[in-house]
């Protein structure tokens, strides 16, 4: 089976303070045949969830840094999709779904994957429903 993690699913699987026993328990299910997909934006998402640690004072650098080596544990096979057409299935998502064009990324690459989305963004699971894409419950 495929599945899609968005940064609001990896986010409480590597900070500390954010662990979700659901989250985990959704995670530990994913079986060794299975595979997590994440768009190519993921990356710049989770420096930027490290950066809004440190920004907060919740973390401090040399806090941050041991968050990456859960994060490497985690099979995750990046997509690269871009071009125009790829852009043109986003805007569409963004505009039927009212979606930025970050969650809309993960969205198309659900559906693309035929994954289920794994994602705690209640705006986002709302939008993959609508859409005919399973979401993690």
């Amino acid at each position: 089976m495929n599945y899609v993690y968005d940064t609001s699913f990896i986010g409480p699987l590597i900070v500390k303070d954010e662990m979700n026993p659901k989250v985990d328990k959704a995670h530990a299910a994913i079986g060794e045949d299975d595979e997590i997909f994440v768009p190519q934006l993921f990356w710049y998402e989770i420096s930027n969830l490290f950066k809004n640690l440190l920004r907060r004072n919740r973390y401090t650098y040399e806090n941050v840094i041991p968050f990456y080596q859960p994060l490497a544990a985690i099979r995750l096979n990046c997509d690269n999709a871009t071009g125009i057409e790829y852009s043109k299935k986003l805007l569409s998502l963004c505009n039927a779904y009212n979606l930025s064009s970050y969650d809309a990324a993960y969205l198309e690459l659900a559906e693309r994957k035929k994954a289920v989305l794994c994602t705690m963004d209640d705006k986002l699971r709302a939008a993959a429903k609508k859409h005919g894409v399973t979401v993690l419950k």
